[in-house]
């Protein structure tokens, strides 16, 4: 019976599915190849030099027929990865990296990948946060002989903040994002029922300005109608933004004045898909912002509040990186 040899690109790890198995002749169909991390401007608790290609460990599941018939999880030897499938068959092949060992809770159908969940462990602490294992990034692939890479896709969103107050003598304090959606979904959408305690925080710049660069979990929040602009503050979009307050991931920054306006000014600033009504932050998408904090608003409520925000969502797969003409992702 002929079987095929593959080489799967990007998820690199040695090993041999006994599920798989059969006696014959192989055929190499896939090779592995890394591309170099690029630059990482702004340094956060997250921001390693390697954050956005560090590969920790790969759990593989393989799907015929709709049933599975394969599932490994590895850690070492990620860039010479290869498995033996019987050849003449159709296969589904998914992958779920930097989420420790998942073999235990991938299901027997694949009809039921869609209700997988993933919890963050922690954000910042120890070998099994999500700093020391690297970005969880999942994808699937349909192989049909021909096709060399499994598109994964990191299931986090990267937000850059371009921050300034516009009065004489403010200084950013310090950069937050809050509310956090812990529990993922690799194979369907992700929306945080109940909002993390744990937030990805940044030290101030010491000066009136800066970028503030940070990994935010997906949390489709969905939109809210009836408002009409960021500094529409009436009675209905209020309460219905607050209904909703505890799920929704929002940047709140710390900005400390003097004369005039002496003391510490807590901003909070609604992120999503634009000003106004959006409050998806969708996976591997780059979110630009940018949030000018206005003397003649000090006092404003929480809000999308600044008149100058830009969202420049790009759906960005692994093998295109973050940032457009970078080589921050993997080939």
């Amino acid at each position: 019976m002929n079987k095929r040899n593959i080489i799967l690109l990007a998820l690199a790890g040695l090993f041999l599915l006994p599920a798989c198995q059969r006696e014959g002749n192989g055929e190499t169909v896939f090779r592995t190849r890394d591309v170099a991390p690029g630059t990482v401007r702004t340094r956060t608790i997250l921001t390693a030099s390697d954050i956005e290609t560090k590969k920790t460990g790969i759990t593989l599941a393989v799907y015929a027929d709709g049933r599975r018939v394969a599932c490994q999880h590895y850690t070492t030897q990620l860039d010479a990865m290869s498995l033996e499938l019987e050849s003449g068959k159709a296969y589904h092949i998914c992958a779920l990296v930097n989420m420790g060992d998942q073999t235990g809770n991938i299901p027997l159908n694949e009809s039921d990948l869609s209700s997988l969940t993933y919890t963050i462990p922690s954000y910042t602490d120890g070998t099994e946060s999500l700093a020391a294992r690297g970005l969880p990034m999942a994808g699937k692939l349909d192989y049909d002989g021909t096709t060399t890479v499994i598109p994964v896709e990191r299931l986090l969103a990267k937000v850059t903040a371009n921050l300034s107050c516009q009065w004489e003598g403010a200084a950013i304090r310090s950069v937050r994002v809050c509310n956090l959606n812990r529990v993922l979904r690799p194979f369907g959408e992700a929306a945080a029922e109940t909002a993390w305690s744990q937030q990805e925080f940044q030290q101030g710049t010491g000066t009136a300005s800066g970028t503030f660069t940070f990994y935010v979990p997906e949390n489709r929040q969905g939109t809210i109608s009836g408002i009409q602009s960021s500094a529409d503050r009436s009675p209905d979009h209020s309460a219905a933004v607050n209904a909703r307050s505890s799920r929704l991931t929002y940047l709140e920054t710390e900005v400390e004045g003097t004369g005039a306006y002496l003391g510490t000014i807590t901003y909070r600033s609604y992120l999503g898909g634009n000003a106004t009504t959006d409050f998806n932050i969708l996976r591997n998408a780059h979110y630009r912002w940018t949030v000018r904090f206005l003397p003649g608003g000090l006092q404003e409520d929480d809000w999308k509040h600044d008149n100058n925000l830009t969202d420049a969502r790009t759906g960005l797969r692994i093998t295109d990186g973050w940032d457009e003409g970078g080589s921050t992702g993997l080939d």
